[in-house]
């Protein structure tokens, strides 16, 4: 099959995800991502006003992974924002999916420039949703097509209007996982080639060791491929030319949000979860 034309059926997922924290009760944990069930079919949309249904699905999750997208999608709803804040000039979202931030903080973006990239399918399955919902697209949002397991992708990103003197915040949120370790390496390699000094990149990971293992999705086209030991973070990342700023691992990810206004918590982020926030050096 050919995934550069046909929809990632993780993207559905973690959208589907999205879409059901926003009925979560506590405000805490609340989902703030009230776009994310624009990109579901409309059987599916629906299925999650039953409260019944929602409680199946939580059920249905392997341990940890709802937990982790609530978090994880809080932390970059975060970075994103204040980037923005900050007048950051440009914002790459490297497999974008059904990310909704441009939209989201469209009245935050000022003249800031935002760069979606990700295969061609799920490029065009977004923009007809976003078209079909009558959402505006800001005129500094800008999609591109590339596929990272290819070499030379980054051109695209040249021809859509990126300028390597400009600061930049790059997101890989849920990418590194379903990319090799060598298109990894390159990736962050390509980054850091063609980025001013002083520009920053977030991405999260799974830890591996000799007892931890890569998740299984059951998959065969998304399969998680990259791993990394978290206490080999630093050293990885200084190689390829950054000085890590934050490493937040899962029992940060839990404290920092998955803590209820009563002060309980909610849930708990899989233990082998890892976020990290680093600079070009």
């Amino acid at each position: 099959m050919d995934n550069k034309c046909t929809t990632s059926q993780t993207a559905m997922l973690i959208a589907s995800l999205r879409a059901l924290a926003c009925y979560e009760d506590d405000i805490q944990i609340r989902g703030n991502d009230y776009m994310a069930d624009l990109f579901l079919p409309e059987a599916k949309r629906m299925s999650l006003k039953s409260s019944d249904i929602r409680k199946e699905i939580k059920k249905a999750m392997p341990e940890g992974l709802y937990e982790y997208v609530i978090a994880r999608t809080k932390h970059f709803d975060k970075l994103f924002l204040h980037m923005l804040n900050q007048q950051i000039p440009q914002i790459v979202l490297l497999g974008a999916g059904y990310d909704s931030r441009a939209y989201r903080y469209a009245s935050d973006i000022g003249n800031s420039k935002i760069f979606e990239v990700d295969m061609t399918g799920t490029q065009k399955e977004k923009i007809k949703n976003l078209e079909d919902n009558k959402i505006n697209i800001h005129p500094n949002v800008v999609h591109v097509e590339a596929d990272f397991e290819q070499d030379g992708w980054f051109q695209s990103l040249y021809d859509a209007g990126y300028e390597n003197s400009l600061k930049t915040l790059y997101v890989l949120e849920g990418v590194t996982f379903y990319l090799s370790p060598e298109s990894v390496e390159l990736t962050l390699r390509m980054l850091r080639e063609h980025s001013l000094s002083g520009s920053t990149i977030s991405f999260d990971y799974q830890h591996i060791d000799a007892h931890n293992k890569l998740i299984d999705t059951g998959l065969k086209e998304e399969s998680i491929k990259f791993g990394l030991n978290s206490q080999e973070c630093d050293d990885y990342l200084k190689a390829l030319g950054y000085s890590v700023i934050e490493k937040i691992d899962s029992s940060t990810l839990s404290k920092r949000y998955l803590t209820m206004t009563n002060g309980s918590r909610f849930g708990e982020v899989k233990s082998i979860m890892n976020i990290v926030v680093a600079q070009v050096t």
